[in-house]
């Protein structure tokens, strides 16, 4: 494990946000769980309903049409979820919007 690292203090709304999910709920009109985005500035909250096996793919569009659209391009998302996963969330986030995505070590022009 490495040093702890304090986050970024936040100097406008919607530049840091933390993402965190809500799961196993009981279920209502389709949906059991619910995505929460929580801007460290103004500490406001949105809320979208989900379910539990939404993949990465849906929880893009999900992010893009709640959060997105509003307030476009973040510095920094804090999400408490595994690499691969939070990998497969920016790759069709950027898919959707129309962002490449390179890595540093592709030897592809």
């Amino acid at each position: 494990m490495g040093k702890l690292r304090p986050n970024k203090v936040p100097e406008k709304p919607w530049q840091h946000i933390s993402v965190d999910f809500i799961m196993k709920l009981l279920m209502s009109k389709g949906h059991n769980s619910i995505l929460v985005v929580y801007d460290r500035f103004l500490k406001m909250f949105y809320f979208v309903v989900m379910t539990e096996k939404t993949t990465a793919e849906r929880l893009a569009k999900l992010f893009r049409d709640n959060v997105w659209k509003l307030h476009r391009l973040l510095e920094s998302v804090i999400l408490d979820r595994g690499p691969q996963f939070v990998a497969m969330l920016m790759r069709e986030l950027n898919k959707m919007l129309g962002i490449e995505t390179k890595l540093s070590m592709d030897d592809k022009p």
